[in-house]
């Protein structure tokens, strides 16, 4: 059994400003750093054998200090682990086109199933690596909650900065049992792994549950909408 640990990326002022952020390469800010720093800070320790990340900066900048900090050697990057490709919406408030595209169908936005099959394919390629270790991947928001929602098999609120998920492989089990720091269970088994998609995520899952509930009653401007 493969155990990943999923953290997203700490805050940038893209997230603070509440900017569709996906493809485009931003660092951490201080809030970010310092988040990064305190990532751990309260949940159950455990001996991560090597930490990875998605080659965009943000992600990369808070695996490497949650490596210095907690002495776990850094493995480099996974192409496929990068964030969702916004099209349009990058660099654009999300109150704004939120309301021009309250689907997130944004003209060239990635596909959904596509963008979680990738991140799928990038765990399966870090488990054949280190088989039976501890793996910690700090990656995104969204393709994050992408990759727990088809496990899970239910769309998901939005997932914090610098929080910790964990995601069990084995064969062809997977199984998740945390969620932002919160205790979950639910295990799914595919039929082989060369079965593709191997958890659907529907369109309606591009927006998060607590994104949608806002939308529904005050304009969508008190949640991160840059991932």
């Amino acid at each position: 059994m493969t155990l990943f640990g999923l953290v997203r990326h700490g805050q940038t002022d893209f997230n603070l400003r509440d900017l569709f952020q996906g493809s485009s390469d931003i660092p951490l800010n201080e809030t970010g750093i310092a988040q990064a720093h305190a990532a751990f800070d309260g949940l159950p320790a455990v001996d991560w054998d090597v930490v990875v990340s998605s080659p965009l900066q943000r992600a990369e900048q808070t695996a490497r200090i949650i490596g210095e900090d907690h002495d776990i050697p850094f493995g480099g990057t996974e192409d496929r682990l990068r964030e969702i490709d916004w099209g349009a919406a990058e660099g654009r408030p999300a109150a704004e086109m939120e309301r021009q595209y309250p689907e997130r169908d944004f003209p060239g936005v990635e596909d959904t199933q596509q963008a979680a099959d990738r991140g799928f394919d990038g765990l399966e390629a870090l488990e054949e690596k280190y088989r039976g270790q501890k793996v910690l991947v700090v990656g995104h928001g969204t393709l994050i909650r992408f990759l727990l929602s088809g496990i899970m098999e239910q769309p998901l609120p939005s997932i914090p900065n610098a929080t910790l998920s964990l995601i069990e492989l084995e064969g062809t089990t997977w199984s998740v049992s945390m969620i932002a720091g919160q205790k979950v269970e639910n295990r799914l088994t595919m039929d082989s792994r060369a079965q593709n998609p191997r958890f659907f995520v529907r369109k309606g899952e591009l927006t998060p549950l607590d994104r949608r509930s806002a939308q529904k009653s005050v304009p969508a401007d008190t949640e991160e909408g840059a991932r």
